[in-house]
This record gives structure tokens, C-alpha cells and sequence, in this order.
């Protein structure tokens, strides 16, 4: 008689597949943030890049900041910065990638609706160029991921905001409808 095996299986999980990390395979900075889609069915991961990354999208305290800066810049005579606009540059299968170099960091930023829809997903992968640009991002690095956390969960609302101002129905879950009827909100009729 044989005695059982008692030996322990590793399984080793394959590696995190991105696009940002294709392009980037060991970077110097890196996060990945997951949030809920919050119930919108939207399949096409550059409407969620291009939402996450929109003027309207980020908090009124940051575009307040901003415009205290310019304002500040305008005082010395000095012209501040154009706002960024991140575009969408490749988009495969679930994923878009948006990519924003400069000559001291490469950035990748892959935008991708899980199995499901019901999950996104954020990954960042930073490669620093030169001493400056580690410099340049190191108060970046503090706050970046709880920035993209903050970012890509007000993403669903502003998906539905301009299908509203397009005219575009919002598509929504069958449960965020219902839930939108009960409060009084949304919903056929319900103004």
C-alpha cells in the first residue's frame, strides 16, 4: 500500500497582462486600481479612457487649483501650460492605451473592462528617462493612484452625463434603473 501524496501544488499565476506593460515591461512606477462600472454597459474601453481623462470628470477642487495656478502664472507675465488632453492611442480587444511621453518619463495607461463589464481596470507604468523626470514624478507617485481611484470611479457618471447631453440613451443595468425609478430619478417620464 502507498502512502498519499502530501505534497502542496504551487500554481503560479500567469502575469498581468496590459498594454501599458507590453510597452513597458518593468517600469519604475506602477499601480493598477479595479472599480465597479456602476452598472453602465458600455463595451467600448476608449469611451471609458476618454471619459476617466475628460475636463468634466475631474473634481471641481482640482480644476479650482488649476485655475489658481494660471491665474498666478498670468500675474508674472508668464503664459501657464495648456490643459493636457489625453487621447486614446491604440485600442485592442478590451483595452485602450493611451500613451504620454515626454523627453524625461515614458507613461502608459491602459484603460480595460474586465470579463464581465462590470469591472474596470486602470494600469499605470511609468519608466523614468532621466534624474529630472524621477524628480518630476516623485510627488506624482504619492497621490496617483488614489487620484486614478477617484477619477475612474466618477467615470460611470460621466459616461451618463454626456449620453444625456448627446442625446443618447445611457445604457444602464436593468438594477440601476429600477433604483433610479424608486428615488425618483432617471427613468422614462420621471423629470
Amino acid at each position: 500500500m502507498t502512502e498519499p501524496s502530501h505534497e502542496i501544488s504551487h500554481v503560479v499565476p500567469s502575469p498581468a497582462t496590459s498594454l501599458a506593460l507590453r510597452d513597458i515591461p518593468v517600469p519604475d512606477y506602477c499601480d493598477v486600481v479595479i472599480v465597479p462600472t456602476r452598472g453602465v454597459d458600455e463595451p467600448d474601453p476608449r469611451v471609458w479612457a476618454e471619459a476617466i481623462f475628460s475636463h468634466e470628470n475631474t473634481p471641481l477642487s482640482q480644476r479650482g487649483l488649476r485655475a489658481l495656478r494660471d491665474e498666478a502664472v498670468r500675474l508674472f507675465d508668464m503664459v501657464p501650460p495648456p490643459a493636457k488632453e489625453y487621447v486614446t492611442d491604440e485600442v485592442r480587444g478590451s483595452e485602450a492605451l493611451i500613451v504620454d511621453d515626454d523627453e524625461n518619463l515614458r507613461v502608459r495607461i491602459g484603460v480595460a473592462l474586465l470579463p464581465g463589464g462590470q469591472l474596470l481596470q486602470v494600469t499605470t507604468a511609468v519608466k523614468f528617462l532621466s534624474v529630472r523626470g524621477r524628480l518630476a514624478f516623485a510627488p506624482r507617485r504619492l497621490l496617483h493612484a488614489t487620484a486614478v481611484n477617484t477619477l475612474a470611479r466618477r467615470a460611470p457618471a460621466t459616461i451618463r452625463r454626456q449620453a444625456v447631453a448627446t442625446g443618447a440613451t445611457p445604457r444602464r443595468s436593468l438594477p440601476g434603473q429600477v433604483a433610479r425609478r424608486v428615488i425618483g430619478r432617471g427613468g422614462s417620464g420621471a423629470h
